[in-house]
This record gives C-alpha cells, structure tokens and sequence, in this order.
C-alpha cells in the first residue's frame, strides 16, 4: 500500500511561458471551463502519468487538494506550483514543479528536464531521479521494507536502463507519457507500453 509520495519536475520552458504569442499555452481555452493555463496544465501529465504507471491508478485517488501557484508577470500562465493531495487511502502526495529551469530544451546543447519522484509504502520506497537527456544520471531504486533480514538494502532496477523518463521523440501525437495519463483518466487497465 502507497502511504507516501513526493515529485519534483522542472523544464526549461521560461521563454513559451513568459512569451505572449504563445497563447495555446498560456490562455485558457475557449471552453470556458479551464481556470488558467500554464506548467501545471501543460506539464504535470508528464509526471503524474510515470507515477500513476507505476502506483496504479486505484493507489492514488485524490479526495482532498490544495494548490499555490506563481504566475508569469507578462502573460499570467503559471510558472510554479506546489501541490499537496490527500488520497482516499490516506495517503499523502505532494507535487510540485516549475518552468523556471534556466536554459532551453531546444537550445544547442539542449538544457534537460529534472525529474525526482519517491514513493514509500509498506513494502518500501522507490527512488528515481535524472535528467531525460543522459540515461546515466540517474536510476531507479528500491529499498526494502518488506524483508526483515534485509530491512533498507537497495536494489537497483533495470540498471541497464539507466535514468529513462519519456519518449522524446518529436513525431507522432505528443510524448508517450502524455498518451498513457490520458489513457489513465480514461480508466485504460494497459495505459503503459
């Protein structure tokens, strides 16, 4: 059982957020249902679709959220966020992240994301943080829980993988992880390829 979960994510993505032509990402759309815009709408699908991956969609039922945010001063989308959500399990979620990242993605040389997710539960705790440009650093990481013998060892997972995010690849229709958090909220069993 999930009891705990702490993210982090930060892109370099100042210049789309801070630029007033950019409006897809900082306006709200004609709906009229959308409150803002911004990192938080924009990104946090990247995060939370690795999470719900690995936590399972049933762990994490949000009852109860609270949310700040920081805002652009030219275009008003948000920039920051920090969020803590209390699940209908009990468990506790706390997630945050920022656009705030110095650099450029699609600079030369690119500027990475950063990426740092724990989840501790009965059974232990899983680690996993890098930068989505460089599989070697970072890794994902297990300590026990659940062995009484072996209580806090570490065990590295996939460690021929290294520090792997998301796909990205710039063809097709957006990035993996965006797919599988819309297939997550659309209650898909097999949302994660």
């Amino acid at each position: 059982t999930i009891r705990h979960v702490s993210a982090f994510f930060a892109s370099p993505l100042s210049w789309i957020f801070d630029d007033p032509s950019n409006t897809g990402w900082n306006e709200p759309d004609d709906s009229g249902e959308m409150l803002g815009n911004g990192f938080a709408w924009g990104q946090s699908s990247h995060l939370l679709a690795w999470i719900y991956h690995v936590a399972g969609s049933e762990q994490l039922v949000p009852s109860r959220v609270y949310c700040a945010m920081t805002t652009s001063e030219k275009t008003g989308a948000d920039v920051s966020h920090a969020a803590t959500v209390t699940c209908q399990n009990g468990a506790t979620f706390s997630l945050s992240g920022t656009s705030l990242l110095p650099g450029n993605a699609h600079s030369d040389p690119p500027v990475a994301k950063r990426i740092k997710i724990k989840i501790f539960g009965t059974h232990g705790a899983l680690f996993f943080s890098g930068n989505d440009r460089d599989p070697s650093s970072g890794k994902l990481e297990w300590l026990r829980g659940d062995d009484h013998d072996n209580v806090g060892a570490v065990e590295i997972q996939c460690p021929e993988l290294g520090f792997e995010f998301e796909d990205l690849d710039q063809e097709g229709i957006g990035p993996e992880s965006l797919q599988c958090f819309i297939d997550a909220c659309l209650g898909c069993d097999d949302f994660y390829p």
